[in-house]
Formats: structure tokens, C-alpha cells, sequence
């Protein structure tokens, strides 16, 4: 919540940029580690700058993309993370059978591949990510397509000029919405978080071991990738987040049903794809809907916080719950995932009935809504309004 209100003060080019530099630093630093107190150590710096590029990247991209614009342009960037699964493999395998060094381990050359370029990438950003249409005169953009890109800003809501308003701040805190919205994201981190604890132990299984292993998890990732694209562009295309999120943890609960149910090997394979291409798409779509339901830029960005925030903390329980002992079945671990991939699909359609009826609600009261001018956005943020202005309607 902290790096929210420094983005502000700071500029988002700035806040992103330096916090990738000092991560990468971190994860170089790793590779010099000479016990786990120190791995330690560098590993929890490198969550702390992560927290200022993470939820900052869905309330940079709704500064300049309509809303129905947003899960298509969030998934680009989330994507990555995909990639990164995909090919973390790849780059592992690479590494391991092609790199050798006299002084430097496997590991160790692999967050120095990993850092270095993350540095030079964080200060290249400081430079040239925009931080407002208002601001794009360095992308050599006309005045009219600058102008453009404002009154496509404005009509996303973006009118609020205030840096911190405790007002936003306390709403954040207290809207039903974000309480649905975190409880979502929880059901989602604690099986996200535990996908690398169980994919080994299946791979190793269907008899590969070392280098040849690491090539096995790319598959699952890349079925992952092309479901985080395709859902995210038919979520923007339709307007609906709530159902995607809840179809998409439908297919988890099937890749868990398989991984629960049958003790073939290539079936449990199956059934990590299937946990993969379901929970992936479910990170850019939550971002994208809390984004698109909070107005003023201090409580969107406060609400985007505390999704991560809670769905960060309970990810540490997703780490706990695949025990040696269990192995290679893993009950206990599958059984709480499929519970809380259930708990998502409850949660988000109980979210959509709500903002349904709401949105309804308005129609029958005020009418159909009307575009709202940036004097009249303003005023619904000066008067404390934000989302529950009369011309506003949710996302569902």
C-alpha cells in the first residue's frame, strides 16, 4: 500500500524502474550467498520491491486503456510471468547442460542470468515508461493524438488529482467489493503458490530426471499462456470478469479432481496442465475487475494493494501443504487447493449477483447512465461519491 502513494509522488516511470534495479540487485546479490541466512535475507528484499512493480503495473495501464480495454492489456503483463514459467525451464536446462564455470554453481549462474538483465531493463524504465497521457510530448506523439489519449483517460475516470486522500483510503477499506475481491484472490495465491511444489514430484515420476526434467514443466506453462490470453481478450470483448473468473477455476477444480482421483502418471500430467490454464487467467482478470470498480486513483490503487496484499500473505500457506510424507499422492495438498479453487467459484459469482443487481438498481432509479464530464468526476471525488455515483455502473 506504501509504494501506491510513493508512485504518486514520485512517478510511476520512477517508482517501477528503481524497485526492478534493486530487485535485480537482490538477485544477483543471491548468487553470492554463502548460507541460508543470507538467501534469506536477499529473498526478502526481493518481495519488498517486487510489492512497487506488481500492483502498480494495473493502475499505470488504466491511466491510458478503457476499461473494457484493461484484462487484455493487464494479461500482456502478466503474461510474462507465464512466460517466465515457460521458460525458466528452458533457460534452466540451458544453463545446466551447456554452462559450466569453475567457481560458480548451476544456481549461482542462473540468478546472474536471471539479475543482470532485470538492472538494465528497471533503468531503462526510469526513462521511458510514460506515467500519463498528460505527459507523452517523450513518445513524440502529435498534440491531437496527445489529446486523444486524455479524453480516453477521462473517460475511464481518471480525473482525480489528489496525491493521498484519506477519504479514498478509508472507503477502500470499507467496501464490500474489495472484501469479495481479496477473499477471491486468497482461494487463488494459496493453489498458485503450491503449482511448483507438486509439478516436480509428477515430471520426476514420468521417469525424468535433472536437465530433461526441467524441460518437462514448460508444457503446462505454455498451455497456461494461451489460456491467460484467449480468456483475458473474450473477458474484455464480452464485459463480463466474474464469470471468467469462476470458469477458469472450474477448469483448476478438474485438474484437481485428476490429479485427486487417479494414480496414473500421465493423467496426473494432464491435470497439472489443467491447474495451470485455469488459475493463471485468474490474475490479470481480478486485477482488471478491481480496477475497473474503484473510482478516484487513491482508492483504486489502495484496493489494488490489498488484493495483493492478502492474497500474498495466504500464499505462504500454499507453501506448506505439500509434505514429504504424502508424496507422490499428495491428498492433504490437492484437497485444500480444490476446497479454495471452490471457494473462488462461489465467491466470484455471489460478487457478479451483487454488482447485477446494483447496476440494475440504478437503471430502475436513475435511467440509463450518461457519460460524465472531468468537472463532474472531480465533484463525485470531492464529495466522497466515487463508484456509488449514480451514472456509474459496475463491471460484473
Amino acid at each position: 500500500i506504501p509504494n501506491m502513494f510513493i508512485m504518486k509522488k514520485v512517478t510511476p516511470s520512477v517508482l517501477v524502474g528503481i524497485t526492478m534495479v534493486l530487485w535485480g540487485v537482490c538477485s544477483t546479490a543471491m548468487a553470492g550467498a554463502k548460507n541460508y541466512s543470507g538467501l534469506v535475507a536477499a529473498r526478502f528484499f526481493m518481495g519488498v520491491f517486487e510489492a512497487g512493480v506488481g500492483p502498480a503495473a494495473p493502475i499505470i495501464l488504466s491511466f491510458f486503456y478503457l476499461r473494457h480495454e484493461l484484462a487484455w492489456r493487464t494479461a500482456l503483463f502478466y503474461g510474462s510471468s507465464t512466460f517466465a514459467g515457460a521458460f525458466g525451464g528452458l533457460i534452466a536446462y540451458g544453463v545446466s547442460t551447456n554452462l559450466a564455470h569453475e567457481k560458480l554453481a548451476p544456481w549461482q549462474l542462473l540468478f546472474i542470468i536471471e539479475g543482470i538483465p532485470t538492472i538494465f531493463l528497471g533503468i531503462i524504465t526510469v526513462f521511458l515508461l510514460p506515467n500519463a497521457p498528460e505527459t507523452l510530448e517523450r513518445w513524440f506523439v502529435t498534440p491531437e493524438e496527445k489529446q486523444v489519449a486524455i479524453e480516453r483517460s477521462r473517460s475511464g475516470h481518471n480525473t482525480d488529482t489528489t496525491t493521498l486522500d484519506k477519504r479514498q483510503l478509508l472507503a477502500s477499506i470499507n467496501d464490500y467489493k474489495n472484501i469479495f475481491t481479496c477473499l477471491i484472490y486468497i482461494g487463488l495465491n494459496i493453489p498458485l503458490a503450491s503449482y511448483t511444489s507438486f509439478l516436480p514430484t509428477i515430471v520426476s515420476l514420468m521417469g525424468y530426471k535433472h536437465a530433461k526434467a526441467q524441460l518437462m514443466t514448460v508444457p503446462p506453462y505454455a498451455c497456461a499462456i494461451v489460456c491467460v490470453f484467449a480468456v483475458c481478450w473474450n473477458s474484455d470483448r464480452t464485459r463480463q470478469r466474474g464469470l471468467h473468473v469462476a470458469g477458469s477455476a472450474l477448469v483448476a477444480c478438474i485438474g484437481y479432481i485428476l490429479l485427486i482421483s487417479s494414480g496414473n502418471v500421465k493423467a496426473n500430467y494432464t491435470g497439472a496442465c489443467f491447474v495451470a490454464m485455469g488459475l493463471y487467467p485468474i490474475i490479470p482478470l481480478m486485477l482488471s475487475w478491481v480496477a475497473n470498480n474503484n473510482v478516484g486513483h487513491t482508492k483504486r490503487a489502495v484496493s489494488v494493494a490489498m488484493l495483493n496484499t492478502f492474497g500474498q500473505c495466504f500464499a505462504t500457506v500454499g507453501t506448506q501443504i505439500y509434505k514429504s510424507p504424502t508424496a507422490p499422492r499428495f491428498f492433504m495438498g490437492y484437497g485444500v487447493c480444490l476446497a479454495f479453487t471452490v471457494v473462488m467459484i462461489v465467491f466470484s459469482l455471489g460478487l457478479t449477483v451483487f454488482l447485477k443487481r446494483e447496476n440494475d438498481r440504478r437503471d430502475a432509479k436513475y435511467g440509463a447512465p450518461k457519460p460524465l464530464t472531468s468537472e463532474e468526476q472531480q465533484e463525485a471525488i470531492n464529495n466522497g461519491i466515487y463508484d456509488d455515483h449514480p451514472s456509474f455502473r459496475y463491471f460484473i
